[in-house]
């Protein structure tokens, strides 16, 4: 929300460029740290719990963010503000962390897709929307205006959060599981004598009790019960304990290195494009954000991509699926991916040239296309640890740019983009005289 701003915050607070950088890059540092215990707590007492805390959250952060502008000295405003975005972080960990598994608890396997394709859309572009919107807000209405505008907006979040999202996590049958198990590995020749077993245990399953719908009054209650009766630290464990396993931390670091390049990027924009030579003002360095935002919309046809390479290769491996055949679609992510950074370099060395940083912030948007489908597909039944454990090294990893970033553009990048305009300006200027 903050980084179209970065420099014109910076220069209001009157602090480095580095600190506004933190004040995501600590928010970012909650989440991730945050992110396994929410999500064991959601394992063992229910995810409604965690969605409405995060929501109170969300909002209180925000009130502190917007009484971090009234106070009587700058160096208090930041620390306020400081907070305000760390308390936010509290409020960002449920949903960034909770709704894949909350998908998989309501549909059907066959369902799933264009849901979560949905919901990569919105936290894929969400960003670069509320980049484009609060660049334009900032300029015209000023840095304290942009939370005064959020804060409804999560207090109307948090009330649908309380009406509407019921409790998702459910107790499952570990026998029922069993009883699938067994029967999906029986031979051809036996599936007659399978069926015919299932008919005369049906009546006894027809005598099982069934549990009345719970009502709408009913499913207002903040808990209903611990759904998971091991400690919270098996449950914590569980999750670490995939790290040993060198596929899955390959994934993860590809899926979190990849994103964390894009939002190292998004905190030295403004840091780039605001001096000379480019001039441009908060409005301008929201808009850079649009080409990620198409690409990111873009990415809704990964769905259809992935399933196509799927059949197709399956039909080729005598109908025989495994989950290498969604490599085809990462391919293409990677190279959108490198044509974005090469874009983005020949931008910088062309400044007139504006259009080709949408460019580039297009391919990064497109990205999208084929991030974790692969993982997901190999390790299925861990697909929640694993975006878990991804989601924290890909937050821990937002934090550690925002510790070096902008003064690593500053000396590498922006000052050398710098001092080789005013040699071009000076020499073209000597040489008029």
């Amino acid at each position: 929300m903050i980084a179209p701003a970065t420099v014109a915050l910076a220069t209001q607070l009157e602090v480095p460029v580095k600190k506004i950088a933190q004040l995501s890059g600590y928010q970012l540092l909650m989440v991730g740290a945050l992110g396994p215990i929410v999500s064991v707590l959601a394992e063992k007492y229910g995810k409604r719990p965690q969605f409405l805390f995060a929501g109170l959250f969300g909002a209180l952060g925000t009130g502190i963010c917007i009484g971090g502008f009234d106070q009587s000295s700058l160096s208090k405003s930041y620390t306020v503000l400081l907070a305000g975005r760390m308390i936010q972080g509290l409020g960002t960990t449920a949903y960034e962390s909770l709704t894949v598994a909350a998908i998989g608890d309501m549909f059907f396997l066959h369902k799933r897709g264009i849901r979560t394709s949905l919901l990569v859309l919105t936290t894929a572009c969400l960003a670069s929307f509320v980049a484009i919107c609060s660049g334009h807000i900032f300029e015209v209405l000023g840095a304290r205006n942009l939370f005064v505008i959020l804060l409804p907006l999560q207090l109307f979040g948090f009330i649908c959060s309380f009406l509407f999202i019921p409790e998702t996590q459910f107790r499952r049958n570990e026998s029922r599981g069993g009883t699938v198990t067994e029967h999906e590995g029986l031979a051809v020749e036996e599936k007659p004598e399978a069926s015919t077993q299932s008919i005369t245990q049906e009546p006894a399953a027809t005598a099982l009790p069934t549990v009345p719908k719970r009502t709408f009054i009913q499913d207002l209650r903040l808990t209903s019960g611990v759904y998971n009766h091991d400690s919270i630290f098996k449950l914590l464990g569980r999750i670490f304990f995939h790290l040993l396993n060198p596929a899955i931390v390959w994934i993860t670091l590809v899926a979190a290195i990849l994103i964390s390049f894009f939002v190292g990027t998004a905190y030295t924009l403004a840091q780039i494009f605001t001096p000379p030579p480019y001039n441009l003002t908060v409005s301008q360095n929201g808009y850079f954000f649009t080409g990620a935002l198409i690409g990111g919309i873009l990415g809704v046809i990964s769905g259809p991509l992935c399933d196509f390479s799927a059949k197709t290769l399956s039909r080729r491996n005598n109908g025989v699926y495994e989950a290498e055949f969604r490599i085809p679609v990462n391919i293409l992510a990677v190279t959108m991916l490198s044509i974005g950074w090469f874009t983005f370099m020949w931008a910088l060395e062309h400044p007139a040239m504006r259009g080709g940083v949408y460019l580039c912030s297009f391919c990064y948007g497109a990205v999208c296309f084929g991030t974790s489908v692969a993982g997901t597909d190999a390790f299925r039944p861990y697909a929640t640890e694993i975006f878990i454990l991804q989601m924290m090294i890909k937050n821990f990893l937002f934090y550690a740019f925002s510790t070096f970033i902008n003064e690593f553009a500053a000396e590498h990048v922006f000052g050398k983009v710098n001092r080789s305009w005013v040699h071009r300006m000076s020499g073209k200027y000597l040489g008029d005289k």
